[in-house]
């Protein structure tokens, strides 16, 4: 029997446009930003401030310390982007959110413990946790019951580590858990620790084959 839905966020919950936020990390001097931060996973300073590795000013000032070096200039004062300019450039992942989706967690909810597993950086989180999230008012914790981010758990998918300190934290058995996400090795990582997995498509309305998932699941 579930009793938890597990979430990602980004692709899932909110769909994402990656090529605004490879724009706009472009427009602050990134070059070579599609090399950096890939559809599902970054690389270098990207993914350090994701797993926890470094911090949100630590990455605003090796972010300015990159856009510098590229440029070719070298100034004698350390150089730093601000929150704003870098919450902005982050933001171009999500041009909107889809209240449907919002509506049907709400709906999961009142049956099922529904938690959230992401992996995300502290801009985004920042964001997420305030009432601007959802464009009438709500958090994004509104929406779940338990919510885990990469970049405070210090871990990443598609590690089983991440996976395992969840379950732990949230209390929670594997076998009465169902995950949802559209990478196919965070699903495989998930599913080798007993957690079920559904792989859905990035970007698409999960909702009915989330409920024949379910039906499937809970009528063994």
């Amino acid at each position: 029997m579930i009793k938890n839905i597990i979430f990602d966020l980004g692709g899932v919950v909110i769909p994402l446009t990656p090529e605004v936020a490879w724009d706009r990390f472009e427009s602050l001097g990134i070059k070579d930003t599609r090399q950096r931060m890939g559809l599902y996973g970054q690389t270098g300073i990207f993914l350090d401030v994701e797993n926890g590795t470094i911090d949100a000013p630590t990455f605003q000032r090796k972010l300015a310390q990159l856009a510098q070096e590229q440029a070719g200039v070298f100034g004698d004062e350390e150089p730093m982007f601000s929150f704003e300019q870098t919450l902005w450039a982050w933001k171009g992942y999500v041009e909107s959110v889809d209240i449907n989706r919002l509506n049907n967690l709400l709906r999961l909810k009142k049956e099922y413990n529904v938690i959230l597993l992401s992996n995300t950086n502290p801009f985004i989180v920042a964001w997420a946790e305030t009432d601007a999230f959802s464009g009438d008012g709500h958090p994004l914790n509104y929406y779940f019951h338990q919510t885990f981010y990469s970049c405070q758990m210090k871990d990443y998918k598609p590690a089983p580590t991440i996976f395992q300190k969840m379950l732990s934290q949230a209390e929670i058995l594997p076998q009465e858990s169902l995950f949802l996400d559209d990478g196919q090795k965070n699903i495989e990582a998930a599913e080798s620790l007993g957690i079920h997995g559904l792989l859905v498509e990035k970007n698409q309305d999960w909702m009915m084959p989330l409920l024949h998932k379910l039906e499937e699941l809970n009528s063994h």
